[in-house]
């Protein structure tokens, strides 16, 4: 969920921690994960999935754009750093596609919403995912149903109504007098929660079952021992 006023885009904060966190992101070579045959196919197959996510959104009364993430899913598949630089070409893509559909040329793009959706759809709720994965992976027991529930099913959910009261806080403190409905905007974040969490959830527990070696976060040797 964001917004689609665009006097709320010149927070430079928001590029502070896009570059910081794509900087980390790159940092840390995530591209060698995908030296795996096995993930190849399922890497380039998630990107298309979560661009086409990203272009399809229903914008409610007062600019309030609702869309699904993806973020948590392509963390619990790809782990963090991967995730980060993936998302981060998921929202070029998709800005290309939503300008061209707008019938845009190439100086009417609107670059600085580049920032606005990686910080609140990519780079917040993919550290949220990762930080709650990590928490469940030291207090809970190791068994593919524990995995597919908390790493599918409550990340996804809870990283997105983090995103979302965040995003939230930050549209009411950069410009309080806009006329955005804090019901409207937290049905809006509950919505998005619950179908990214059943999205993310079902498709996890389909790459377990069937895909094991497409979710990296997933070791057979934790998770299957006898």
């Amino acid at each position: 969920m964001h917004t689609a006023l665009p006097s709320l885009l010149s927070d430079p904060w928001l590029v502070i921690a896009s570059v910081f966190g794509l900087g980390w992101a790159l940092s840390r070579q995530p591209w060698r994960l995908l030296r795996r045959h096995a993930l190849q196919n399922a890497w380039l197959g998630a990107m298309v999935l979560v661009a086409l996510l990203w272009t399809v959104r229903a914008t409610l009364v007062g600019g309030v754009v609702i869309q699904l993430l993806g973020a948590t899913l392509l963390v619990t598949l790809f782990g963090l750093p991967l995730a980060v630089v993936s998302l981060f070409i998921v929202d070029l893509v998709s800005l290309f596609g939503l300008e061209y559909l707008a019938g845009h040329d190439w100086a009417e793009f609107d670059w600085a919403s580049l920032w606005v959706r990686y910080v609140w759809l990519a780079l917040l709720p993919a550290f949220i995912s990762a930080g709650l994965q990590a928490i469940m992976r030291r207090l809970l027991p190791r068994h593919p149903f524990v995995f597919i529930l908390g790493h599918g099913y409550f990340a996804a959910g809870l990283a997105a109504l983090g995103a979302g009261a965040a995003e939230a806080g930050w549209r009411y403190w950069m410009a309080p007098g806009l006329p955005f409905s804090f019901a409207d905007t937290l049905a809006a974040t509950v919505i998005l929660a619950f179908g990214e969490a059943f999205l993310t959830g079902m498709l996890v527990a389909i790459f377990v079952v069937y895909k094991p070696q497409w979710v990296v976060t997933f070791r057979d040797e934790e998770y299957l021992r006898d």
